[in-house]
């Protein structure tokens, strides 16, 4: 296994997963050799899984490009998804207490991907006190943003939660004046809000009548209104 740390798309990943400057610190030189000689670059097609549930937690993912979708089936068929993922975020690594992952992992879009082995990971973070430091300063934030999701969705409604969706979405994937492309299916959000697809489809019919977004091609938003849509939420 081996990986280009060279390669600016990986580079990008690195600095979004663990900050930048990642060569001037104690253990950096170490932990980027570490990678380019046990880690390696994964690609998966759109609809394709990167990871399943029940498997054997053997590897930690970095996404390089693309988007994931990590979701869980129940017994009697229904599905939740818990979180859409984009370049720099890191999923694998928080099942280390377990032996197998509790949550699949499906490619929205065509996905790159750095793999490397857990143990390993997990091994050079009790060994090297800065680059565990950047790691945990990175999951606080994805912590954060995970309590806001989950007071939103106990304390907003429906369409409040969509609203809180797009503006999310709006910070974490490329945006340029306002628009953006959602990689996500309106099913696929409607799971990931706790609510019927036809419930998300008014949604966002709604918010686009208000004039505060608009909808080409069924994917692609642009925000026309970020502060009403912020009042909205809180009201």
């Amino acid at each position: 296994m081996s990986l280009d740390i060279n390669k600016i798309s990986v580079k990008n990943s690195l600095s979004s997963c663990f900050g930048t400057g990642l060569d001037s610190i104690s253990g950096g030189d170490e932990f980027l050799s570490l990678l380019a000689n046990h880690a390696d670059e994964v690609n998966i097609t759109a609809d394709n899984y990167l990871l399943n549930e029940g498997e054997l937690a053997e590897y930690v993912y970095i996404p390089i490009s693309g988007s994931v979708m990590l979701e869980r089936t129940a017994s009697n068929g229904s599905r939740q998804v818990y979180a859409f993922l984009f370049t720099g975020n890191i999923l694998g690594l928080s099942t280390s207490s377990i032996a197998s992952y509790n949550f699949s992992a499906k490619a929205l879009s065509d996905l790159s991907a750095i793999r490397i082995s857990r143990q390993l990971l997990e091994d050079f973070f009790r060994r090297s006190f800065e680059i565990s430091k950047k790691y945990h300063t990175r999951t606080e934030i994805v912590l954060s943003a995970m309590l806001d999701h989950l007071f939103v969705m106990g304390q907003r409604t429906a369409h409040q939660r969509l609203a809180h969706f797009l503006l999310d979405m709006e910070n974490r994937l490329f945006c340029h004046k306002g628009q953006y492309n959602l990689p996500m299916s309106r099913q696929d959000i409607a799971d990931y809000l706790g609510m019927t697809v036809s419930t998300a489809c008014r949604g966002f019919t709604a918010l686009k009548r208000k004039g505060w977004i608009s909808i080409a091609s069924n994917s692609l938003i642009t925000i026309h209104d970020k502060d009403a849509l912020e009042h909205y939420i809180t009201d």
